[in-house]
């Protein structure tokens, strides 16, 4: 079926470059409008054209049309479909070529099976042309049809015909509507050319299409386009009749008297005549021609020879012959396939005839004394070119010369060890010929041959003019035509492969060249290739002369406010600075592109592009006016674009990228924003000062609470505690006495009372006596103004009357002698008061009386505890606990007993304990109904308010750290939200570096100090061991505090907590009124409004019609199209229908992950520590993670059949497929994390599953790029403005990648989260761990490769092994769980394969040294690199 029919190429590992130069990025945007035929240069990025026009006609026409792209050759087919495959991976598509058996396809079920879920046909004209006229595919069903090399387009040619009898039929009846668009792909000189001038208006009628030839930016046309030296080598042609070849001599006799009498043709032909068969035909046919098969082999095969020795010479000769005929005789013992179209008879008869020409043994060798001057000329060429870097390619006619020079080159003293020689030939004929035994040393097509060639490893290739238009090959440095180009088309598209810096583009060509070109000699074509290349030299040098004339504008714009000043002249550094800092990533370009164009007045005007991450209303700018220079026109229009930008708040008012905080704002607390510090802040709020204050204005008016301290077992203890402002209720107040005995406090409201001075002076003594009793050390003699007092209180729950207090005081006055007790009947000894021996101040609390006969009674007794905390337990094997538990035996005549009794005592002990709980209470209430009170929060959740301000340095049971986990999460969300609503037009680095200060713990400090936070912080655990009682001349006296040093860390810890407990308390309405509470400083969008703006300013325009699959696969259908599009479109994308790249979204996303993690850990039960949080979550949401499950979630598809088996296969297609992008760098990680995660997958998921840790060290095993997670966190961003802002929406697509899947097996199974470095850094204990970096450099082909190798160290000794991989990261994580493994079992863990399966993998994702790769393993936006030096 096919004209031309090559051995296939493997395009798998074409690198191209998809970013579209501006002039590519016009010719895709005109193809959208119209038809036309792109005329570019060889090189200049067709097939770029071609994809992106592919990818935006698939993204805009209906789901089941297609997009058909016609090629000149198989191979050129085969190797288009691998590049659209690599470059589409989300859409189906399909190569179609006669090797597919198209011809037997006779039935529209064939077709229809064939062509299920394909959105692209790559095939030759005449595939398609037949498909059309057996109306298998109707042309109404194709969206675009691209022709490349469109110049075939004419006379009978199948793509002439395609057009002409199936496209403009449709056309003149509908007008164009319903018709595919047509983009005609071809090279420009060629269209240039005055042979071809004539040939231009023809192939534009026939496609339909207008011709369009981008400018070729001046400056790109010095830079970039680099025009081969061209010259010619003149050589001898061999004199007829002095160069023979021995062998060539025989075949030609046997020619000469070839007997067709024996000939099995002929005799089969009689025989069929004597047997009656009609046959006259083929005897006439026979006697007109004289030709029989095997007469036609000897032809063939002395034609060639006499040819190759007119070209090669005679050794060259010689070795071919004996080569065909050896391989004939090979063949024929192997029953080879090659022969398979033989009969048995011509295969013996031409093997009679061979036979004694050649030995039966392996032929000769290639002698190389019989060369012909051509080849000798040839090698001094090469010779003469060769170096380092040399890439050469020779075009040669015939593809058996190409086989013998191969052999030539390789074997010769001058050449062998210069080049690795390769060749790359066509086959002339259809697949299914006979062939001919000249054919047998033909070269057979490695599929490597090209890739070797791109990759270095092959520097010189052989081959036919298959290689002329269409296969990409890697420029040249030299191109050899071993024989005159044809026509110009030829010799132009060779021209081209030659594109590297002073290269050379060599023609061959004998002394006397008499050999006529039709329809011109080679005089005239000659002329004609000269003059264009001259054209080309001169178009360059015109262009440098322009650019070098003096064009002077003075351009300046200034600020008002400041005075800072952009001139025309340094307007495109300021430009190319600003596109600097949005840092989209090491795959993109973030240059700002400039195209040009000329006015109607012949003067250049500039447009500038910048990148995509910009917003649309400032991506594009133009020069004011036009210029005569290129020059001046950039420079205008980039000081246009940093106008704009300025304008935009894009650039600050000095002209610099926005730099979000000013450091006056920094500098006001002088906190710096990320590291943490020590700051001075104000002391701790101490509420006696207002009760001090109180008591001075009122000294009468007291508020008393009944307290009741009880434990099981003994009789309560009952106080009346007085205090003149109101106090709180105590909130079940337990007081831990040892580690098993228990007092709960309860305490009850009387109301307030005011009281006599008589009164109130009993009361002073009566409190200074029960405090006395224990703090007697710590009290001042003469001081009875307490801030507080206590009365003792009888069973009826009032206040004591004056002459009670006074019979009580009288009472518990003094001490006596525990003798005099016992002679009064006072024989239990727990109604005593505290005990003492003669002399000795130590205080003993009586337990139990021993009476013995005729001795001295004993007393057992156990010492009055010196602890003064009861709020906090004691542990049992506590030293202090032990020793008041254990009893001792006094001697009861030694023994001075105090007439207050010990209850008394017990009390006092535990004041200070009760006097905390109040003070914390009243501390938190004033917080509550001062700063706090916009937030409404209920007394009665004051003692969430109590944990939010808490610091885990108290050592209290709750203490803010999980709730500030929360809250960190909660402002996280909303100041990701607010800044997207509040700054539309800032690209993600703008909004990262703005969120970055307001979360910043020096930005949450300073708002702590300014709302007046810092002193409600309790930071200090409550421990007694100084206590004394408050006096009120004291407190009024004692003047201003000194100020304390705090972490600017614990105040900014304090905002998020309180954050975490609003939202608690009242979701996110109440969270966002705290935040706009505490962090007044920015102007905070309510989340509602916020996701209103976000909806509405969503990009707008034409939708795409076909992302039901993604959609499908996501779990959720847009209303908004448009932001799928911006969700899946890297920064890199270059191509059209482009509104923004991903960024903005992913930074949403990344917050909306973050929340819908964090509260489902939150609520867990039983809880989960802070720590834990962080490791669970970090496990979840980091880059690894988050791409794994990504390439887990498919969609299964039926994709089209096999050509061969008719069987139809499945696709499994995955979020990556549907990345749109521009870099040719993304591809190889993109596929190498591929290929890592099919070989660990089962291993991961299995311990993802069934494992009691996190498979860290797993994970390690792949190298995703960041570029991976940050597309699932894109699309949740989408999902979340879409669906205004639903998080349950996002959720379906979270559970559906299985991410929740794996944090509920988590959460349900308590699976270990913490990271290997964290935990060999808790094994280590006070040991240092290191990781050192060892040197090692690896061999991959001829070039040296550096890997990371490291070695852990534990306190200086190695634990485990040396793991090796270019990332440090993931080998430090394999080095750090070996080195667990050790310690924690004690013995090595095998790591052979695991390691080597690892460094395998990783070498073949990595590019370039490890310390400067960018993508580390990392959280989703955090960073995955766990500091141990900040862990602890």
């Amino acid at each position: 079926m096919e004209i031309e029919n090559e051995p296939p190429c493997d395009g798998a590992n074409i690198a191209i470059d998809l970013r579209l130069r501006p002039y590519q990025a016009e010719m895709v945007e005109e193809s959208l409008r119209v038809n036309i035929i792109v005329a570019m240069d060889t090189g200049s990025g067709k097939t770029h054209i071609a994809l992106a026009r592919t990818h935006a006609e698939l993204e805009r026409c209906h789901p089941d049309q297609l997009v058909w792209f016609l090629v000149p050759t198989v191979t050129l087919c085969e190797q288009q479909e691998a590049v659209f495959q690599k470059y589409l991976p989300a859409f189906g598509i399909k190569a179609l070529s006669g090797k597919d058996d198209v011809d037997r396809w006779t039935d529209q079920a064939t077709w229809d099976i064939v062509l299920k879920n394909v959105r692209v046909v790559l095939s030759t004209h005449q595939v398609l042309k037949d498909a059309l006229v057996h109306a298998f595919v109707k042309m109404q069903r194709i969206a675009l049809i691209i022709f490349d090399e469109a110049h075939h387009c004419t006379l009978e040619h199948p793509a002439n015909q395609i057009m002409k009898y199936f496209y403009k039929p449709l056309l003149r009846q509908s007008e164009g509507v319903g018709l595919p668009g047509i983009l005609g792909l071809s090279a420009s000189p060629l269209m240039r050319a005055k042979a071809t001038g004539a040939s231009l208006q023809s192939i534009e009628h026939n496609l339909n299409a207008i011709t369009r030839t981008p400018k070729i930016h001046r400056k790109e046309l010095m830079d970039f386009v680099h025009k081969p030296n061209l010259s010619k080598v003149i050589y001898q042609t061999p004199v007829s009749g002095l160069v023979s070849s021995p062998l060539l001599g025989i075949v030609q006799n046997m020619l000469q008297h070839y007997d067709f009498k024996i000939d099995p043709y002929v005799l089969d032909l009689q025989r069929r005549h004597r047997a009656g068969e009609k046959i006259e035909n083929q005897i006439q046919k026979f006697s007109l021609k004289k030709e029989t098969y095997c007469q036609n082999q000897i032809k063939k095969l002395s034609a060639k020879g006499g040819a190759m020795l007119h070209e090669l010479g005679a050794s060259a000769t010689e070795w071919y012959l004996h080569q065909c005929i050896f391989r004939y005789e090979q063949a024929l013992k192997k029953s080879d396939s090659d022969l398979l179209n033989w009969s048995t008879q011509e295969k013996d008869h031409l093997s009679a005839l061979f036979r004694g020409v050649t030995t039966p043994d392996e032929p000769p060798s290639l002698r190389l004394d019989h060369l012909s001057d051509k080849v000798e000329r040839l090698i001094n060429i090469l010779v003469d070119e060769a170096c380092e870097d040399f890439a050469g390619l020779i075009f040669v006619e015939q593809r058996v010369w190409v086989v013998a020079l191969a052999e030539i080159l390789a074997l010769h003293p001058k050449t062998a060890n210069l080049f690795n020689i390769g060749t790359f030939v066509g086959d002339s004929n259809t697949s299914k010929r006979r062939t001919l035994i000249a054919d047998l040393t033909e070269p057979r097509n490695q599929q490597g041959t090209l890739d070797d060639f791109r990759a270095g490893k092959k520097n010189l290739i052989l081959a036919t003019s298959v290689l002329e238009e269409g296969i990409d090959v890697s420029s040249c440095n030299l191109v050899i035509c071993f024989e005159s180009p044809k026509n110009l088309k030829s010799f132009i598209q060779r021209r081209g492969r030659a594109r590297k810096q002073k290269s050379n583009y060599i023609i061959m060509l004998p002394a006397s060249h008499s050999v006529a070109h039709s329809p011109q000699n080679w005089h005239s074509l000659e002329k004609e290739m000269i003059d264009a290349y001259l054209d080309d030299l001169r178009v360059v040098q015109r262009a440098k002369t322009q650019e070098m004339a003096d064009e002077v504008v003075e351009l300046t714009y200034r600020v008002p406010t400041t005075g800072a000043l952009l001139t025309i002249e340094d307007a495109t550094q300021h430009l190319h600075h600003f596109c600097s800092v949005l840092s989209s990533g090491p795959y993109t370009d973030s240059r700002p592109q400039f195209n040009f164009h000329e006015d109607e007045n012949g003067l250049i005007i500039a447009d500038v592009t910048l990148p995509i991450s910009v917003d649309p209303v400032y991506r594009l700018a133009r020069s004011q006016i036009g210029y005569r220079t290129e020059r001046m026109a950039l420079k205008d229009a980039a000081f246009q674009a940093y106008i704009a930008l300025h304008k935009g708040g894009l650039v600050n008012d000095n002209l610099l990228p926005n730099q979000i905080l000013g450091d006056d704002e920094a500098a006001e607390f002088n906190i710096p924003n990320f590291t943490p510090s020590l700051v001075e802040v104000s002391p701790q709020f101490d509420p006696w000062i207002n009760i001090a204050v109180q008591q001075r204005n009122d000294s009468q008016s007291y508020h008393c609470n009944h307290l009741t301290v009880e434990s099981p077992g003994k009789k309560p203890i009952e106080m009346i505690i007085m205090v003149p402002c109101a106090l709180p209720e105590l909130q079940d107040l337990v007081l831990h006495w040892n580690e098993s005995v228990r007092y709960r406090v309860q305490s009850l409201p009387l109301g307030a009372f005011t009281i006599s001075p008589e009164k109130l002076a009993l009361l002073q003594l009566i409190t200074r006596r029960i405090l006395y009793s224990i703090f007697s050390g710590r009290m001042q003699e003469i001081r009875y103004d307490f801030l507080w007092l206590l009365a003792p209180c009888a069973s009826n729950v009032s206040i004591p009357s004056y002459t009670d207090l006074q019979n009580w005081l009288n009472n518990t006055e003094g001490t006596c002698l525990a003798t005099e007790l016992l002679q009064s009947s006072h024989i239990d000894p727990e109604e005593w008061g505290l005990v003492n021996l003669y002399g000795d101040n130590r205080k003993y609390m009586a337990k139990k009386i021993e009476f013995v006969e005729g001795l001295n009674s004993q007393l057992q007794a156990i010492r009055t505890p010196r602890r003064r905390d009861f709020l906090h337990s004691v542990a049992e094997e506590h030293n202090e606990s032990q020793r008041y538990k254990k009893t001792e035996w006094l001697e009861i005549s030694e023994c001075e007993v105090s007439n207050l009794a010990t209850t008394y005592s017990i009390f006092a002990l535990f004041v200070p304990s009760i006097l905390q709980k109040y003070e914390v209470s009243l501390l938190v209430e004033t917080l509550r109904t001062t700063i706090l009170e916009p937030l409404s929060i209920d007394p009665c959740h004051s003692v969430h308010i109590l944990r939010a301000i808490t610091s885990s340095a108290t050592g209290e049971e709750s203490d803010y750290q999980r709730v500030e986990f929360l809250g960190d999460c909660i402002l996280k969300l909303i100041s990701t939200v607010h800044l997207l609503a509040a700054h539309l037009n800032w690209p993600e680095s703008f909004l990262t570096a703005k969120k970055g200060k307001v979360v910043s713990n020096g930005f949450l400090a300073r708002a702590t100090m300014t709302a007046g936070l810092d002193k409600f912080i309790i930071d200090k655990r409550f421990t007694g061991s100084k206590w004394y009682p408050k006096y009120a001349g004291d407190v009024l006296s004692q003047g201003e505090l000194k100020q304390e040093q705090r972490s600017s860390k614990l105040l900014a810890d304090v905002v998020e907590s309180l954050i975490g407990t609003s939202y608690l308390l009242g979701g996110f309405a109440k969270a966002f009124i705290c935040t706009q509470l505490l962090l007044p400083m920015e102007p905070w969008t309510p989340i509602p409004e916020a996701n209103t703006i976000l909806l509405n300013a969503a990009p707008s325009g034409t939708e795409p019609t076909d992302l039901s699959t993604l959609e499908e696969l996501i779990g959720y259908t847009f209303e908004k199209k448009l932001l799928l599009l911006e969700a899946m479109t890297h920064a890199s994308y270059s191509g059209p229908n482009a509104h923004s790249s991903y960024e903005r979204l992913e930074f949403l996303g990344d917050a909306v992950l973050d929340y819908i993690i964090t509260k489902r850990m939150y609520a867990h039960t039983p809880e989960l520590s802070h720590q834990q949080m962080h490791a669970v979550r970090t496990s979840m949401a980091n880059a690894a993670f988050l791409s794994f499950r990504m390439f887990e979630t498919t969609l299964e598809q039926t994709v089209s059949v096999d050509t061969v088996t008719m069987q139809p296969g499945l696709k499994h297609t995955a979020l990556w497929q549907f990345m749109r992008h521009s870099s040719p760098q993304i591809v190889q990680p993109r596929d190498a994390a591929l290929q890592q995660h099919a070989a660990h997958r089962e291993e991961v998921l299995n311990a993802v599953a069934k494992d009691v840790r996190f498979p860290w060290h797993l994970l390690a095993l792949a190298d995703s790029p960041k570029f991976l997670s940050d597309i699932v966190e894109s699309v949740i961003g989408a999902i979340y403005i879409d669906s205004h802002g639903s998080i349950e929406s996002c959720e379906i697509f979270v559970r559906r990648l299985g991410i929740l899947c794996a944090l509920e097996r988590i959460l349900r199974d308590g699976v270990d989260c913490l990271h290997p470095k964290e935990r060999l850094g808790h094994l280590a204990v006070e040991k240092s761990v290191q990781y050192v970096k060892l040197d090692v450099e690896a061999m991959e082909g001829d070039k040296k490769r550096k890997e990371y190798m490291c070695q852990v160290k534990v306190g200086g000794e190695e634990v485990g092994g040396r793991v090796e991989g270019l990332k440090r990261l993931n080998a430090e994580t394999i080095a750090a769980w070996r080195a667990v493994k050790i310690l924690e079992d004690g013995e090595d863990v095998q790591m052979g394969e695991f390691v080597q399966e690892y460094v395998s993998v990783s070498i073949r994702a990595g590019e370039g040294d490890a310390e400067s790769c960018v993508d580390e393993w990392h959280d989703a936006e955090d960073g995955f690199d766990v500091d141990l030096e900040m862990a602890y």
